[in-house]
């Protein structure tokens, strides 16, 4: 693969982030892995190298010596969206609710102010929205400032990776 950029040399940049993240993120998977398990099971080892270098900067992943493992943004955003638990489905429909909301709207119109999020879901939902406000802002997937509720970097970067 080219190391230089190139439409199609970032979409295949793209398709190894999003294969060595799935399997740092997999529920059965999350340990840390060394750097030549992941290239035996990605199949590209020199670009696994790079992979874990722009998942690093991107703050999807933490790295020791040759060991990686996913961020707890990245696993909040797997469990978000795939999350099996009955038990909290409604608190991941509204995290998921939300967290569409901030990145759909924020691309388009700029950030949106706290209430701005309570108006789009009904002021009946106030306390539920500000729950998962909470705890997407503790998982590191928004920050909030000021009144307004942003989605973070790591969070534009995984809806890249992986979108919602």
């Amino acid at each position: 693969m080219p190391k230089y950029r190139t439409p199609s040399g970032q979409e295949q940049h793209a398709l190894i982030d999003r294969a060595l993240l799935q399997l740092m993120v997999g529920d059965e998977h999350q340990r840390p892995w060394a750097e030549d398990e992941l290239a035996r099971v990605v199949g590209v080892p020199g670009d696994v190298r790079d992979g874990l270098r722009r998942l690093r900067s991107s703050r999807l992943i933490h790295r020791w010596n040759d060991l990686a493992t996913a961020s707890r943004p990245a696993v909040v955003f797997h469990e978000i969206n795939q999350g099996t638990d009955p038990g909290s489905a409604h608190e991941r429909r509204d995290e998921v609710g939300v967290l569409e909301l901030l990145l759909a709207r924020t691309s388009e119109d700029g950030p949106l102010t706290e209430t701005q999020v309570y108006e789009e879901f009904g002021e009946d939902k106030r306390l539920r929205i500000t729950d998962a406000l909470a705890r997407l802002d503790g998982a590191g997937l928004i920050e909030r400032r000021g009144g307004y509720a942003i989605p973070s970097e790591v969070a534009r970067r995984l809806d890249e990776l992986l979108t919602l």
